[in-house]
């Protein structure tokens, strides 16, 4: 990981700045990662959890460092296969430009996925009802208190959208757009990434953050902007529940 203060020329796609995945290996070893470190250490953690945490902070906790640490081998996995270097074949770097992500998470937290959701919510209310979307973070706030507050924060801001975007667009958006080209695998890639949630209600909302993270990747060509537009789109959120829950 790198921060590199030069400047930089947008609109260049993806396929013309660094190698990529073929699509099939890169959905291999994605199934892979999530398989072992989702399915199968996840389901042992919560079933080792205690009752009183449920699937608290520290379960949470847990179960994403797993589920992590899978990911990160399989990333570094096709690293070895493609005899490329991690900063290279994901496009993780930071430029200072890269910052505008801070606003346009923000913007997307409050603004734009609210949109999306009122004609949905006009046609069945009741299935979009603002507590149903809210529900599994507010949860998530109201289990944990004092430090658990901070590893809460850690989790949400800044280790689920490092490895998320290093996987769904460092990995698998770049992957499909040398398949599908640069619109076809931005597309891809978001409903792939609010599907991946299993969680149906937020779907709409998850898929167009998708889209917002994945047009930074695909203006920049660098994984920097997407990440912190990622980290602010979640902090945004879940500050938001810490202030006003």
């Amino acid at each position: 990981m790198s921060i590199d203060a030069s400047s930089n020329s947008a609109g260049v796609s993806l396929s013309e700045r660094s190698p990529s995945v073929p699509l099939g290996q890169a959905l291999a070893l994605w199934s892979l990662g999530w398989s072992v470190g989702g399915i199968v250490f996840g389901g042992v953690i919560y079933a080792l959890s205690s009752t009183e945490d449920g699937t608290g902070t520290l379960t949470l906790t847990a179960m994403a460092v797993a589920s992590w640490t899978c990911l990160l081998v399989a990333l570094w996995t096709a690293c070895r296969m493609q005899a490329v270097d991690f900063r290279t074949l994901f496009g993780l770097s930071f430029r200072w430009i890269d910052l505008i992500g801070i606003p346009v998470g923000v913007l997307a937290q409050v603004i734009v996925v609210p949109v999306i959701y009122l004609p949905l919510r006009a046609i069945w209310p009741s299935t979009f009802d603002s507590s149903a979307l809210e529900e599994t973070a507010k949860d998530l706030v109201d289990s944990a208190g004092g430090w658990k507050t901070v590893l809460l924060v850690l989790v949400v801001v800044v280790g689920a959208p490092l490895v998320e975007e290093l996987v769904y667009r460092g990995l698998l958006q770049r992957s499909a757009s040398a398949r599908l080209g640069p619109v076809g695998g931005l597309f891809a890639a978001s409903i792939f990434f609010g599907l991946i949630h299993l969680r149906p209600v937020e779907l709409p909302g998850l898929a167009v953050a998708g889209l917002v993270f994945g047009i930074m990747l695909l203006r920049t060509g660098r994984l920097g902007a997407s990440i912190i537009t990622h980290a602010s789109f979640n902090a945004t959120g879940i500050f938001a529940l810490l202030l006003f829950n």
